[in-house]
């Protein structure tokens, strides 16, 4: 046994040995000469790149990354997934804001090489080797290089004469057991490179102060006047930091190869003034990227961080004046970072650590190997903790040099699980004293993952990260690996996972490790089978969800402390208004919530003080999802009850009508082939079963008047089938929608799209289309005619006693004087323009309808863009125009100005020029002809979707 059990042993220790020695990655030696021309914003650079294949594959070209050329025109990869993520200023960018690269010329010993662009990606291009490289083999590369920075949209440009320089200079794409990875620019999707080694010499005007991958290694002072004295203080520091440091070392590489010594050559076109400008250069090994920023304003602040080998590391920050309050605590959040993950999961191995304050086009911050880039807004326990997560990208992306954009859980998800640790480290104590935050879960990444879960619409943790929905990307890439981590540990024990991590790093770091080579480590320190758990990286649904039965809790107002475990029952006061039933107080109780339960309902009753009648509003629906194409199913009940008239009767007692409403339906929503589209598609069926109660009018024998009596109640029905398509996308978004209507004697078909044409300057203009088509069921006559009049499709806006299936909230809707007789509601042809007492200039039709409405926000040299105001003109045409004893033009037109309030909810509109009709008839009624006459306002709470107030769009 003891024979066996050896033999096994060995076996398996050759197996490793095996695994390891198949192994092998690209190696790079960069030496870069760069200036900086603040007046243009540009670089002009030279490389020159030892390349050397430990491949088994003989190499017959090397593409490069060209990413400035991402920014150069809004036709790129990263053009095209910044629109997707809901990011126009890009796409609206003044050609000085873009950034490109050029003035290329690839040459080996002399010899120029032939460049190809990729047929896909203009910021990838492959360089044909004039002589094949053979396994083993190594070449100098030499380029000039020109790259004109762009506006810093996302990590790399210059705002003003700020700089974020990243992702500079040409780059060789990554060559491994998989072949090539040539990849374009993205914002979701970061980079991966090649392990090598940098020396980087930046001239730039004396009077930037500049932070940067690896150490400071030297200064020309000769190129330097001591007038800059913050500079000559910083540069004098550094300088004797970086010396003091001089017997710290870094090991060899642990691909075993030494660096051959090959000349710097200083290219004859770059002629440099020396005027006014100093050089610095920059040093490291073992990196695969380097990264700089300069600002003239920068304060920097240094300190040591020894770590528990007795190593120290420099620590720098580097912050503006504007932000210097926020950034008093830096190093020592940055000295933190660094001792936390080097404890837990093996010591940083570099001399140097870097933070920087910079605008990077988005919140939040960026890593690069020993610096990282934080934008600014953020300060106390946030900003901390952002350095922890960007410091800590040294060990996951830095060191542990995974393919971030095809396995992004294994950057961005392993940090984060170590973000959580940090957290509860140094801030084991909840900061949530407010009312609202006590509502909130402890956790609110989780509650935003079961959010998106429970609809099926979340991705599997090994989802590429371009493939990943924008909301996804940080949900699950970051988040929900984090908790995998933790059930991971859970499972392993937190002793063995320890130790795993720490063996994980000490075998691949400085290395490309993918999923397989991280499973492997974790199976080899477990003392269970893993397999299941690895598993759950390739599947949707949560993490542990909660299996049992949730408890009922009612809750003031709302709480999502614990909807795992918990029902809430949220309730508060509510108070309405009409003008029959005046003023209604009442409770709004519901249980809608995030992630969405099953079973929702939502009932509001209210008292009404005028009728003394019990009114309101409610809904009961039960939702299915499923992963299938039909990826919800909606069915519910929704039901209203409010007066719609009011009178004296005959005795001196207010009477009055109103209307109920029980509205059954069944909606089925449709799944996108992918998860990125922002377009959403439902199908639904709805049948209104309507009652309502006007007036009798009776004469009193007394005075001889006519006064109201409350007349029975009247039934009707409509049956509805409606699809709707939106496509949420910032950049001219749309939706349209079809929709049948049938009722007693009729049908009605409509089709009404919205589209918006945003502006580069902001704002844009709405575009709406309305068509009707009505038609009679059965013998058309003059009842009928009359009996459907209030459904036919008409050119004016809709008034409040047209609302035939009560979808809106109307004020007064049997109103025909004062403020509530202004109200109208933006359905089928919505010219703007009150026609109270001409129905024959309304444009009603019984057989079709067509308008055109558009709405513009004006030129901010006119009004500020903030201001609400917007110009507005309407266009329509019905069947009955077209006929030859026609009553009007074949066309009627209304314009004017709109003002847009409270998010799209309420619009106020004053006509300003309509058609002579109009014109003509108003004139014959000088009352109604009055400016303030003629306004109208309109709530549109049937066009609220709670989607568009959300940047991601959450599946509500």
């Amino acid at each position: 046994m003891y024979r066996i059990l050896l033999f096994l042993f060995c076996w398996l220790l050759a197996v490793h040995a095996r695994a390891q020695q198949s192994y092998w990655q690209q190696e790079v030696h960069y030496t870069i000469d760069v200036s900086l021309n603040d007046t243009t914003h540009s670089l002009t650079g030279f490389l020159s790149l030892q390349y050397i294949n430990h491949s088994p594959d003989t190499l017959h070209y090397i593409w490069f990354h060209c990413w400035p050329n991402a920014f150069k025109n809004d036709r790129t990869a990263f053009s095209e997934q910044y629109l997707q993520n809901g990011k126009t200023d890009f796409y609206f960018a003044d050609r000085d804001k873009r950034g490109y690269m050029n003035r290329l010329d690839f040459r080996v010993d002399g010899t120029p090489l032939k460049a190809e662009d990729h047929e896909q990606y203009i910021d990838v291009i492959k360089v044909d080797l004039e002589s094949p490289l053979p396994p083993g083999g190594r070449l100098v590369l030499t380029t000039p290089f020109y790259v004109q920075l762009p506006y810093t949209f996302a990590r790399m440009g210059h705002r003003e004469k700020s700089y974020q320089v990243a992702y500079w200079y040409p780059r060789p794409a990554v060559y491994d057991r998989n072949g090539w990875h040539a990849m374009p620019y993205l914002e979701q999707g970061e980079g991966f490179g090649e392990f090598g080694s940098f020396d980087v010499r930046i001239t730039l005007p004396k009077e930037y102060i500049v932070a940067a991958t690896g150490e400071l290694a030297e200064h020309d002072w000769k190129q330097e006047t001591r007038s800059a004295q913050e500079w000559q203080t910083i540069a004098d520091r550094q300088k004797q930091l970086i010396n003091s440091q001089s017997g710290n070392k870094l090991p060899p590489p642990k691909w075993g190869q030494k660096k051959t010594g090959f000349s710097r050559t200083r290219p004859t076109q770059i002629e440099l003034p020396t005027q006014g400008l100093k050089t610095l250069r920059y040093r490291q090994d073992r990196v695969h990227d380097f990264a700089w920023f300069a600002d003239k304003k920068y304060i920097v602040s240094q300190d040591t961080v020894q770590l528990a080998s007795g190593r120290t590391v420099q620590a720098f920050t580097y912050y503006t004046p504007d932000h210097k309050e926020e950034w008093t605590n830096s190093i020592s959040m940055l000295k933190d970072a660094i001792r936390f993950r080097s404890a837990l999961i093996g010591e940083y191995p570099y001399n140097v650590v870097t933070a920087v304050e910079a605008p990077i086009g988005f919140e939040g911050g960026m890593e690069y190997p020993t610096i990282t880039s934080i934008a600014p807004g953020f300060s106390g326990k946030s900003l901390d903790l952002l350095i922890g997560h960007e410091v800590g990208h040294n060990w996951f992306y830095g060191i542990l040099g995974s393919n971030e954009r095809d396995h992004p859980w294994m950057d961005e998800g392993i940090n984060s699980y170590y973000d959580k640790r940090y957290e509860q480290w140094k801030y084991p104590e909840p900061e949530k004293d407010d009312w609202a935050s006590k509502r909130l879960p402890a956790d609110e990444d989780r509650l935003l993952l079961s959010i998106m879960t429970k609809p099926h619409k979340d991705q599997p943790i090994s989802t590429a990260s371009a493939d990943f929905a924008n909301l996804n990307y940080h949900l699950v890439a970051y988040g929900k690996t984090a908790f995998w981590l933790q059930q991971l540990e859970s499972r392993m024990g937190a002793q063995r996972f320890d130790s795993a991590m720490r063996a994980y790093y000490r075998e691949w770091q400085f290395k490309h490790p993918a999923p397989a080579d991280f499973q492997q480590v974790m199976q080899a320190h477990a003392a269970t089978d893993l397999g299941g758990q690895f598993e759950l990286l390739h599947t949707k649904g949560d993490i542990a969800p909660f299996a049992g039965r949730k408890k009922v809790q009612p809750v003031f107002m709302f709480s999502l402390k614990d909807p795992e475990h918990v029902n809430y029952i949220n309730w508060f006061p509510l108070v309405g208004y009409n003008m029959y039933d005046k003023w209604m107080a009442g409770l709004l109780v519901h249980n809608f919530s995030l992630p969405a339960n099953k079973f929702q309902f939502a009932v509001a009753p209210l008292y009404a003080f005028s009728s003394s009648q019990l009114n309101g509003i409610g809904t009961l629906q039960y939702n299915w999802w499923s992963d299938n194409r039909i990826s919800k199913i909606q069915l519910g009940l929704s039901g209203a009850r409010f007066s719609s008239l009011d009178g004296i009767d005959s005795s001196g007692n207010k009477v009055f009508g109103g209307f109920y409403k029980l509205a059954p339906y069944l909606r089925l929503h449709f799944r996108n082939r992918s998860a990125r589209s922002t377009v959403e598609k439902w199908l639904e069926w709805r049948t209104f079963f309507i009652g309502e109660r006007g007036f009798n009018y009776v004469q009193k024998q007394e005075d001889q008047q006519y006064y109201p009596k409350e007349a029975g109640w009247q039934s009707r029905y409509l049956n509805q089938l409606s699809f709707q398509l939106t496509d949420y996308r910032k950049l001219y978004p749309y939706d349209v929608q079809l929709q049948v209507q049938q009722g007693e004697g009729f049908y009605r078909a409509s089709a009404t799209a919205h589209y918006f044409m945003n502006y580069a300057s902001g704002g844009g203009l709405q575009v709406r289309l309305f068509a009707a088509r009505f038609g009679y069921l059965g013998e058309r006559t003059p009842l009928k005619e009359f009996t459907t009049a209030v459904y036919q499709p008409k050119l004016t806006a809709v008034r409040g006693n047209e609302d035939y299936t009560y979808s809106n909230y109307f004020l007064g809707r049997n109103e025909f004087e004062g403020f509530g007789a202004q109200q109208i509601m933006m359905r089928d042809g919505g010219l703007k323009l009150r026609t109270d007492l001409f129905q024959g200039l309304q444009g009603r039709s019984d057989n079709w309808v067509a308008a055109l409405n558009l709405s513009t926000n004006l030129p901010e040299t006119i009004f500020p863009k903030a201001f609400p105001v917007r110009l507005f003109l309407d266009l329509g045409t019905f069947a009955e125009a077209w006929n030859k004893d026609a009553a009007t033009s074949k066309f009627l037109y209304v314009g004017g100005l709109q003002l847009t309030l409270f998010r799209e909810l309420l619009h106020v509109y004053a006509p300003l020029v309509y058609s002579k009709e109009f014109r003509d008839n108003l004139k014959t009624v000088p009352e109604e002809n009055k400016f303030g006459k003629k306004i109208s306002f309109s709530f549109d709470i049937h066009r609220f979707n709670l989607k568009k107030l959300s940047p991601y769009h959450f599946p509500y």
